[in-house]
């Protein structure tokens, strides 16, 4: 018998035992041959394969980021990052200065994560500070939480946006005292905007994919599941997505999850069409609520800034009624985004509905994000086998805990309870874990240390927020590698280190399970593997 390749190393780590060991990962072709303890026997012969040497460092399965917005993602690889700003000014300025680097490429402006709340003034922005850089090119700014924008008078001259436009069910348009929009989108407001401003031809996307894929690679990323759905509908073509897999151009797999709410006859023929190990359409997406930042969450009991005020719902709370039974019996699995318990509820409510109508089958049902919920909430979602979907690293949303706005909109009593992944851990058996990129950063290293510490980066609070939801390292590495595989219905392919999977294999730059917690947050990868073949290596400069 002979193999392609060899990995040895002190430090494999299947994503099975609790542990790392000493060992071998043997690789023919696209697929794992042989996973051992100790040296590789005999009859793997090295005579015409490569041995890679990884020594001390980690060796695993590639991480399978469980929320990203893959277009938006590739935006924000090629634009502007606005989440060092600390006021309207600062920010525009970066954009401005950005821009002065680029070439014009793209009649648009794009940029990424300003938040008011971030700001020392902790006040919206409004049109005119864009338009005396930007008077005739439209500006669309994306705010950290991928709920609202900030655009210029050019944008929304473009978008036909003006006094007399509605606002949209679960949004809302900023006006001043005259009626005038100001430049700032509300939840689906902002999908005003972004059927013009995102609306990309194939070879922009090609681009955008490409520029995500090249990031993502060196951070060890081989999978994600696309959310594809927003304000103004579904983001991403699953054409380009297929014609760059027949051409052997993706390094990373595509778990793709369109609108719950669309055509479901379209999505099954989807789901029959784009059917590779690359390109998978088996879920689907929706929005439940809001976020709490803003009052938009879904809440059991009143914001405690804001008395009477239980946040909003961001879709046609009825329609999604309906269609998770329908896709549940059709055989999709169903990701909702929830980030206040109200929302969770719902949620938890409307899965089993559909359980109840059709029985239990292979659908793994998702609560994206799951910031806040009831502990009945909890047990039922292990009772009904719901995967919680989540974003570690949202935890330390500003730099300063006392920055958080959570402990002024929930008070700290109820802040204290946000985040609950040891007990979704425990009640369900398992967690996804995720960037939902371009909210936050897609690197790995920056979840896994939030998820164990609960700290932000200032080292607040002592012991870490709500520390008894702690998660260990096991937990995290297994989230982002079984739990993934597991919640696209994949854990027999991908997501561990096994005879028969798929060789999408990572090795980090150092033993996680070795190195000092408080170094995790500077970790890198030396080397990517995605479908038997290496897609990143660090280079030699970078080592040095």
């Amino acid at each position: 018998m002979s193999v392609d390749r060899i990995i040895k190393g002190n430090a494999i780590f299947d994503s099975i035992h609790k542990e790392p060991f000493k060992g071998y990962v043997a690789i023919e072709k696209n697929k794992i041959l042989e996973v051992g303890r100790g040296r590789a026997p005999e009859h793997l012969s090295e005579e015409r394969a490569e041995v890679i040497d990884a020594g001390d460092r980690l060796v695993m399965a590639g991480f399978h980021d469980n929320h990203v917005h893959l277009i938006m993602a590739g935006l924000f690889q090629v634009y502007v990052n606005l989440l060092t700003a600390k006021s309207e000014e600062e920010a525009a300025l970066m954009v401005k200065t950005a821009e002065e680097k680029r070439p014009t490429d793209s009649q648009w402006i794009y940029g990424f994560c300003w938040y008011h709340v971030f700001w020392d003034k902790k006040e919206l922005p409004t049109k005119k500070s864009l338009d005396q850089y930007f008077p005739h090119r439209p500006v669309f700014l994306l705010n950290w939480e991928a709920h609202g924008a900030w655009v210029n008078s050019k944008a929304l001259e473009l978008c036909g946006i003006d006094r007399n436009t509605p606002d949209p069910f679960g949004g809302r348009i900023e006006r001043d005292e005259d009626g005038e929009p100001t430049g700032v989108l509300h939840e689906a407001a902002t999908g005003l905007a972004t059927k013009f401003a995102m609306d990309f031809t194939a070879e922009q996307e090609r681009e955008l994919l490409r520029a995500f894929m090249d990031y993502a690679n060196a951070y060890g990323i081989t999978s994600v599941t696309d959310v594809q759905p927003y304000f103004h509908g579904n983001m991403g073509s699953l054409d380009v997505y297929h014609a760059m897999d027949l051409k052997n151009e993706l390094t990373i797999r595509i778990h793709a999850a369109p609108d719950l709410l669309g055509d479901l006859d379209e999505v099954e023929k989807w789901r029959e069409e784009y059917r590779s190990e690359k390109v998978r359409v088996s879920l689907l997406k929706q929005f439940i609520d809001g976020v709490p930042t803003n009052h938009t969450g879904m809440l059991l009991e009143e914001y405690e800034d804001c008395p009477g005020e239980l946040g909003i719902c961001l879709n046609d709370l009825e329609s999604i009624k309906q269609a998770i039974p329908e896709a549940h019996k059709r055989g999709f699995s169903v990701k909702l985004h929830s980030c206040g318990d109200g929302s969770l509820q719902t949620c938890v409510d409307y899965y089993e509905n559909a359980i109840k109508a059709y029985g239990k089958n292979e659908c793994r049902h998702a609560i994206e994000h799951c910031e806040l919920a009831a502990a009945s909430d909890i047990r039922r979602m292990g009772e009904l086998g719901i995967v919680p979907s989540i974003q570690p690293d949202a935890i330390g949303m500003t730099e300063a805990f006392e920055d958080n706005p959570y402990l002024e909109t929930l008070g700290r009593a109820r802040a204290g309870t946000t985040w609950p992944f040891k007990d979704l851990l425990e009640a369900t058996g398992v967690i996804a874990l995720g960037s939902d990129c371009p909210v936050m950063d897609p690197n790995p290293f920056l979840q896994i240390y939030r998820g164990v510490t609960r700290l932000h980066n200032d080292g607040k609070p002592e012991g870490g927020w709500n520390p008894a939801q702690k998660l260990s390292l096991y937990d995290l590495l297994r989230g982002y590698t079984w739990g993934c595989a597991y919640s696209v219905g994949r854990e027999q392919e991908l997501g561990t280190l096994e005879k028969g999977k798929f060789a999408d294999i990572v090795i980090l730059d150092r033993n996680l399970f070795a190195a000092p917690r408080e170094d995790w947050q500077s970790g890198k990868v030396d080397m990517t593997i995605m479908d038997g073949k290496v897609v990143y290596q660090r280079g030699k400069e970078e080592l040095e």
